[in-house]
């Protein structure tokens, strides 16, 4: 009998519930620190990606626009102000809602879906790990 007691005795300098208990809450802090600190920078990098394609945009947009004025002054220069203005109100439709249409579909494909489905996941592992 003094065999097993001895055998189930706890170490000498082995860690107590409070000592594990502030290991994992440590451990689950650095974690949720540095989790936080790649949410950020992976969301800056999206948002400095979506900011470079609005500024493309609205260079593009402005070169399109002196295109189109050139080509209504050419068109009222040689057909007259009727026959061009429709050319032009036609054009600027078009090119107009081609534009709205291909901006739209990049701004949806960007909607840090990586970012919020990486921190969804964390979110629950680090729940589930505390219980």
């Amino acid at each position: 009998m003094n065999e097993r007691a001895v055998r189930h005795a706890p170490e000498v300098g082995s860690p107590n519930l409070g000592e594990v208990l502030e290991d994992a809450l440590l451990q689950a802090k650095t974690l949720v620190q540095a989790e936080l600190s790649l949410a950020k920078r992976e969301i800056t990098s999206e948002v400095r990606g979506t900011f470079g394609s609005l500024v493309l945009l609205g260079v593009g947009a402005m070169f399109l626009q002196a295109g189109l004025t050139t080509l209504g002054v050419l068109l009222i220069a040689a057909f007259g102000p009727g026959v061009a203005a429709a050319v032009v109100v036609v054009l600027l439709a078009a090119i107009g809602a081609a534009c709205a249409v291909v901006a739209s579909r990049q701004l949806n494909r960007k909607k840090l879906p990586q970012t919020s489905e990486r921190l969804a996941l964390d979110a629950k592992q680090v729940v589930e790990a505390v219980k």
